[in-house]
């Protein structure tokens, strides 16, 4: 599975790869040095909109993608049609949208007094980010609506791009 950096410029593109799965790399105080390097070290493809950068990496034979779209569903878009990236939103496969590590299912009952009363009383599956700095908890809320939301309109926007 491809794994990313994410220049400074593309944090929403960051947090919804990694909520498809994608292991993608995002702090926007990298600087360009630094993108280059961790791209060569760990292999990642370079996402950015910076020409300059995206010159830079493909003269060092790194792989680097330059996303000209302004927004963040058209981006995802457009790599999932150029990069044939698998759309899978699915909790049990996604990684921590804060730290990029990954989560795993954890029991109801090991949450209760870790997430409000009554978030605890109305969800019955959880995740938990596997980073002890992080343990950033996953339920699917209010906010799955929007992240539904916008998975639906990326696989639209591909229809689009299909005809």
């Amino acid at each position: 599975m491809e794994s990313f950096v994410c220049d400074a410029m593309l944090g929403r593109t960051a947090r919804f790869l990694r909520l498809l799965g994608y292991d993608t790399l995002y702090n926007n105080s990298f600087s360009d040095p630094e993108l280059i390097e961790i791209a060569k070290e760990e292999n990642r493809i370079l996402l950015t909109r910076d020409v300059e950068l995206h010159q830079r990496a493909v003269k060092l034979n790194i792989p680097s993608f330059l996303l000209k779209e302004k927004h963040y569903i058209n981006r995802i878009a457009t790599l999932v049609k150029k990069i044939t990236l698998k759309l899978d939103l699915n909790p049990s496969h996604s990684r921590c949208a804060t730290c990029n590590a990954q989560i795993s299912p954890i029991p109801k009952r090991d949450v209760e007094g870790k997430v409000p009363k009554g978030t605890f009383s109305m969800f019955n599956e959880f995740w938990i980010c596997t980073n002890k700095k992080c343990g950033k908890i996953y339920y699917q809320g209010p906010h799955w609506v929007n992240i539904t939301k916008t998975y639906e309109q990326i696989v639209e926007k591909l229809n689009i791009l299909k005809e």
